[in-house]
């Protein structure tokens, strides 16, 4: 997949994550936001109504962490080893900055709403790098030809987004990126045996 460079929108999401995680949602202003991503109010106000508009980026966030992760993933790793390093980083990435009660927030909002639901969308680059990773494993016969690729990655994503919501219903009481890290191999070990 190309680099892309980091775009304005990117930064202003980022920024706000970072603040939701180091004063609270409530305890972060606009103004806190323009400031860390170095954007000024008519392009915050370009891109987003308000705060409020922020809390439905946190796919964002997690896309750009995985294309960050990608950029520098050595590519001679086998695909059940960049799935193991991808899913470990973003892991610790959400346990260690990302606010436990927005994420909450976020997968709450995605039962109930009636626009598009940004966990689900198969255009983020998440499910692209995924998608690719998985069919070349098939390709390459480390994962069985008896499984698709369609089947694949969606239990791997509905494996990421299950362990997620746990943790969250737990309040973040065990290590996320630990406890996958013990579960995850056991779902791959299904993946090269053939589901």
């Amino acid at each position: 997949m190309p680099r892309k460079k980091q775009t304005t929108k990117s930064r202003i999401v980022k920024a706000a994550w970072n603040l939701f995680y180091k004063n609270g949602y409530d305890n972060t202003t606009v103004e806190d936001i323009i400031k860390l991503s170095k954007t000024s109010k008519g392009t915050f106000y370009h891109y987003f109504k308000g705060k409020d508009a922020l809390l439905s980026t946190l796919s964002d966030l997690f896309d750009q962490k995985y294309e960050e992760i990608n950029n520098t993933l050595d590519q001679s790793l086998s695909s059940r080893d960049k799935l193991l390093l991808l899913n470990h980083e973003l892991f610790y990435m959400i346990e260690t900055s990302i606010d436990m009660n927005l994420l909450a927030s976020l997968y709450s909002s995605q039962l109930v709403t009636k626009d598009n639901r940004s966990l689900l969308d198969d255009d983020r680059y998440y499910f692209q790098l995924i998608t690719e990773i998985i069919a070349s494993g098939i390709d390459t016969g480390e994962f069985s030809r008896t499984s698709t690729v369609d089947g694949l990655v969606k239990i791997y994503t509905m494996y990421e987004r299950a362990l997620l919501y746990d943790w969250a219903l737990c309040e973040g009481k065990y290590s996320l990126s630990a406890y996958s890290d013990k579960l995850l191999p056991h779902v791959l070990d299904n993946f090269e045996k053939g589901i």
